[in-house]
């Protein structure tokens, strides 16, 4: 299934590893997309009212949809990409 990730910078594991860095690692999950809130997926966004676009992620090549820019939503496209979502706020 492809999986998901809605997540913010303090989304951790308990070591610290980011929970997108979390899921990439394990063989048995197809991280498809990541979705980002207001200060992006690791919080690298400006701690304002600025809008960001969606960008593909550099390490991975997947989407990362951002929910605070143009569209504050996801739309039907991007719930095409993903099976499963998994929430971590």
């Amino acid at each position: 299934r492809r999986v998901a990730l809605l997540a913010h910078p303090a989304s951790v594991t308990r070591d610290l590893t980011h929970a997108r860095d979390a899921l990439a690692a394990l063989p048995d999950v197809r991280l498809a997309a990541a979705f980002g809130p207001q200060h992006g997926l690791r919080g690298d966004k400006q701690d304002n009212m600025v809008e960001s676009p969606d960008f593909t992620d550099p390490l991975l090549g997947i989407p990362v949809f951002s929910l605070y820019g143009e569209v504050r939503r996801p739309t039907a496209a991007r719930m095409d990409t993903f099976d499963v979502l998994l929430v971590d706020l």
